[in-house]
């Protein structure tokens, strides 16, 4: 007899990323007792189905070794002394299989000699229990069977999984593809391959900072585990790309399915804090029914093709393979020379931003005509969020953002009329209101600049305060972008030590007093403390700064102070 008792965990069908069957076997249960003793097995049978266990039962070696193959339960308890086969032999069996690897055994028997033992731990078994047993032991070292069956389940979908999305990784998504390309190949039907990628994911990391990020790539991957049917595979390829596999769908229903997550992403994968954060995709798709497939290589690299045909021809779009320029590419053509190529023209594009931010620069130092306090403060500032943007660990491309941002964040005063800036005393309501509006002046200066996009967004939400009582949007914590944040923190820092028409200048000490004092109402504390530790670390350079801002404005004109 071999006969499933009672599964009544609900946890042995787990559920999969991207909507199909768990990685673990769907019918995969607690335990599986194995003992030829009819009054025993009954016995433990009971024990183990009111502790809630889902179980198996078989009354001989051969038939155990089914139920196991059949069902991979995480434990099996099982008998030394077995007609058919006998636990020796099973345990050796069991080990042998590397889809069993994961099987904790328990053998039970009436043997107690320390070479039984030795002879039953050398062939395999996880543990051993000598008859007759109390039943409180076994079930105590069934828990801990359990323990280490789940342990090497998660182990295993770990190994399977992305960490961040839940989904699918890339080298399971290779083993699937590799598995449904064959099982066409034997049997016939159609695959298609759709791949994914997020439109300017760059710009969002540089602007609201990496972990906002990896919010927007969950929300995505939560999006295409829903739309997609359940027949149907979601994975994460890496990076900001996802690929979806679509057995028996045609290219023509799969570019169905490819515009139907093009056009809900924008609405469904958003990050409920930054509601003006909108998330596009451009898309590739391909099936094996294109002549072009051969391999599942050929399938990922057409479906790259079409992707990248998607970005060429302005993004937020789908394209499908049969749209791709059949036949061999034209004679004379060198890839390495496009490449070489496109290099150089990201270069240029580099040098042409430094020009542009050279010559805005100069704008800047004009300014010292009217207000010399203008120039000092923009390279202070900028040297202060250099410093806490590298003690934070920013990427460069978020750093050198922060960094231009500082540096321009004041441009808009050239809008500003001299008897404000120039005012000895306290500025009325109305003034301040003027005051209050440079940062927005400045973006409205940049605008055309269309390469200072990430540096743009960071001056315009200078204003913006923690607690959301700020200016011009009322975002509030990290809402607020990243560079937004610490530009806030670092300009606080020079507007306090340094001297001002209508008041003195105050020490590092008490600057860094006055921000904390105002963390998490007007500042980041996260920036806030950053701020009091790298001041510390190097309070020698940062003091140096400051002196030589003192002197410059020592030395100044009198109707530029």
């Amino acid at each position: 007899m071999a006969e499933k008792t009672a599964v009544l965990d609900g946890g042995a069908a787990e559920h999969r990323p991207g909507g199909k069957a768990a990685p673990i076997e769907e019918d995969v249960v607690d335990v599986c007792v194995i003992e030829d003793d009819p009054a025993q097995r009954a016995l433990l049978l009971q024990r183990l189905l009111r502790q809630q266990y889902s179980v198996v039962q078989a009354e001989d070696g051969r038939a155990g070794l089914e139920q196991i193959r059949r069902h991979r339960p995480r434990v099996v308890i099982c008998d030394l002394m077995m007609p058919e086969l006998d636990g020796l032999t099973l345990c050796k069996t069991v080990r042998s299989d590397p889809a069993l690897d994961g099987t904790y055994l328990v053998v039970v028997t009436a043997f107690g000699s320390r070479d039984c033992k030795n002879r039953a731990l050398n062939a395999g078994a996880d543990d051993y229990l000598i008859k007759p047993y109390d039943i409180e032991e076994l079930t105590a070292r069934l828990r801990n069977g359990l323990r280490f069956s789940r342990l090497q389940e998660r182990l295993q979908r770990a190994a399977l999984t992305d960490g961040l999305t839940g989904l699918w990784n890339h080298g399971q998504l290779r083993h699937l593809l590799d598995n449904e390309f064959a099982r066409t190949r034997r049997y016939g039907g159609v695959i298609s391959l759709l791949m994914i990628d997020l439109d300017h994911f760059k710009a969002i990391n540089d602007t609201y900072g990496h972990e906002m990020g990896n919010r927007v790539l969950k929300a995505t991957a939560r999006h295409l585990a829903h739309t997609v049917r359940d027949i149907d595979t979601v994975a994460r390829y890496g990076g900001e790309e996802f690929t979806v596999i679509c057995p028996q769908t045609s290219l023509e229903e799969a570019v169905q399915l490819a515009e139907r997550i093009r056009q809900t992403l924008p609405h469904h994968a958003r990050v409920p804090e930054h509601p003006h954060l909108i998330v596009n995709a451009s898309l590739g798709v391909v099936s094996t029914t294109d002549p072009r497939v051969t391999s599942v290589s050929d399938l990922i690299n057409l479906a790259d093709q079409a992707l990248y045909a998607a970005k060429r021809q302005g993004r937020n779009q789908v394209v499908g393979s049969d749209h791709l320029t059949d036949g061999p590419p034209e004679v004379g053509v060198q890839v390495e020379d496009v490449d070489r190529l496109q290099k150089q023209v990201v270069k240029l594009s580099m040098q042409a931003k430094e020009l542009c931010l050279q010559s805005v620069w100069a704008l800047v130092q004009a300014l010292e005509a009217r207000d010399r306090y203008t120039a000092c403060h923009s390279r202070n500032v900028t040297f202060y969020c250099n410093a806490l943007a590298e003690a934070a660990g920013w990427p460069e491309s978020l750093r050198v953002a922060g960094a231009n941002a500082a540096m321009l964040h004041d441009l808009g005063k050239i809008g500003v009329p001299d008897q404000i800036l120039q005012k000895p005393g306290r500025l009325t309501p109305q003034e301040a209101t003027v005051l209050r509006q440079v940062p927005l002046m400045t973006c409205k200066i940049l605008e055309p600049l269309r390469i200072f996009g990430t540096e743009i967004l960071i001056i315009r939400h200078l204003r913006e305060r923690y607690d959301g009582a700020g200016y011009p949007d009322g975002l509030a914590g990290t809402n607020i972008p990243i560079g937004a944040r610490l530009l806030a923190v670092a300009e606080a820092f020079d507007a306090l030590t340094s001297d001002r028409v209508h008041r003195a200048h105050c020490t590092i000490d008490a600057a860094v007093a006055e921000i904390r004092s105002d963390a998490s109402q007007h500042f980041d504390p996260q920036f806030t403390e950053l701020l009091a530790r790298v001041i510390e670390e190097h309070q020698d350079a940062w003091q140096a700064q400051i002196d030589r801002s003192h002197a410059e404005l020592q030395t100044a004109p009198a109707n530029a102070k």
